[in-house]
């Protein structure tokens, strides 16, 4: 067994112990979610990318994916994966690592007010990596205006700051946020709809009707055949952005978040679709995932967002559609 196994194995066994869903429904409505990011510091898991020189597991893209699958299938109320990322730039540049979980967003400078809207997983952050006109500074949350986006339990908030504060970092140029946004976006979309498939599945071969299970009507079989080409297509679009290098190339990221946001549409539809009213409810499971299904479609951009960066990037390269994904897609 080697040591990204073992990472994959540990990371699930902590997610099963620490991050129960009635947790995550606490966490949503409006709980801190500092004990729970304590505990997964603790573990280790906070800083995955980073070199075994400085702390880390020096682990893989491959083996980052995999967790976020797993963090997606958990609905995980914590920026994970913007945290590893951020925190391995930070390494790389030699600037200090702060303490806390860390988001990833888009802003803009309104005057000398600094302006990030709906910013993800913003709830139960300490800190933003905000990619600003001039440049990505690293900011902190403590010193923030935090307004909520009036979406029902989101973590995602808009933020703001009268200014540049004291105690912001900025990192060098030559990294594409959005980029990696996209494609770890992605991943957890792929995490969450293969839960959301086991749970249409587990409905649809439990409840009766007409004298069997609703699975067993084949209207119902066709969606839910739908659902599961949706789920493994999204999770393959995942992997070819979070593969080889640790750090996503924009289109394998454009691919995989075009992709799985128009499946996480799709997913969503399906799933209430064979569920019926009880999806809806907040006592039953399948809300927590299609809430945030939608909103990591929406984050860092949707499929309508990236779908002429790759348009853009097959016609201004050199050859044909062969070439195209010999060249940007070697995993495909």
């Amino acid at each position: 067994m080697n040591l990204d196994t073992l990472i994959i194995d540990a990371f699930g066994q902590w997610l099963e112990g620490e991050v129960s869903l009635e947790r995550v429904r606490r966490i949503d409505l409006g709980e801190p979610a500092d004990a729970l990011w304590r505990s997964l510091a603790e573990h280790g898991f906070a800083d995955l990318l980073l070199p075994e020189a400085q702390g880390g597991a020096a682990a893989s893209a491959q083996t980052a994916c995999r967790l976020l699958f797993a963090a997606g299938g958990a609905a995980l109320p914590l920026p994970l994966a913007s945290t590893w990322w951020v925190r391995a730039a930070l390494a790389e540049t030699g600037l200090p690592l702060p303490e806390g979980p860390i988001a990833l967003a888009t802003g803009r400078r309104e005057g000398d007010t600094l302006v990030c809207r709906q910013v993800p997983f913003a709830a139960s952050a300490q800190w933003l990596l905000a990619e600003l006109p001039d440049g990505a500074w690293l900011l902190p949350l403590a010193s923030a205006q935090r307004q909520a986006n009036g979406v029902y339990a989101s973590l995602a908030q808009d933020l703001s700051w009268p200014g540049l504060p004291a105690d912001a970092l900025r990192l060098p140029a030559g990294r594409d946020w959005r980029a990696l946004g996209a494609a770890f976006s992605a991943a957890l979309i792929a995490g969450a709809g293969e839960r959301v498939l086991q749970l249409t599945l587990e409905y649809a071969n439990t409840r009766q009707q007409f004298g069997k299970p609703i699975g067993r009507f084949q209207a119902i079989q066709q969606q839910l055949s739908v659902l599961a080409e949706e789920v493994f297509a999204a999770r393959m679009a995942a992997q070819l952005a979070l593969h080889g290098a640790s750090w996503p190339a924009s289109v394998p990221a454009a691919v995989a978040k075009a992709r799985c946001s128009a499946a996480a549409e799709r997913i969503c539809a399906i799933a209430h679709g064979v569920l019926g009213a009880i999806g809806v409810t907040e006592e039953y499971d399948l809300q927590l995932y299609t809430r945030r299904l939608h909103e990591w479609r929406a984050d860092y951009g949707s499929e309508s967002a990236w779908q002429p960066l790759i348009g853009r990037a097959a016609l201004d390269g050199p050859g044909n559609s062969l070439a195209f994904l010999e060249r940007h897609l070697p995993a495909a």
